[in-house]
């Protein structure tokens, strides 16, 4: 049996002990900037979201592009471009 740990062991424990030694202090420095900071595991390699099916693209369509719709808080879909909009009768278009 072996003792060692794996690298996803220690990446776990070093990346709580350093989540611990940063303190209270700095997290609320972190809540304040108001500034997200994304990181991507690969890189982006397509910029149309249409062409491809790569969630990095994807989630850069989102971050850069507008919609015709977003969805709230609530995931219920809201206007986001469309100054109106309606829906028939029979809800269907």
């Amino acid at each position: 049996m072996t003792l060692g740990m794996t690298r996803r062991q220690f990446a776990l424990v070093a990346g709580a002990a350093s989540f611990a030694a940063l303190g209270s202090d700095r997290r609320v420095q972190a809540a304040e900037a108001k500034t997200l900071s994304f990181i991507v595991r690969n890189d982006l390699r397509v910029l149309d979201p249409m062409w491809t099916t790569a969630y990095v693209t994807r989630n850069h369509g989102y971050m850069v592009f507008d919609t015709l719709f977003a969805l709230d808080a609530k995931f219920r879909p809201q206007p986001q471009m469309v100054g109106h909009f309606r829906v028939s009768p029979d809800k269907l278009v």
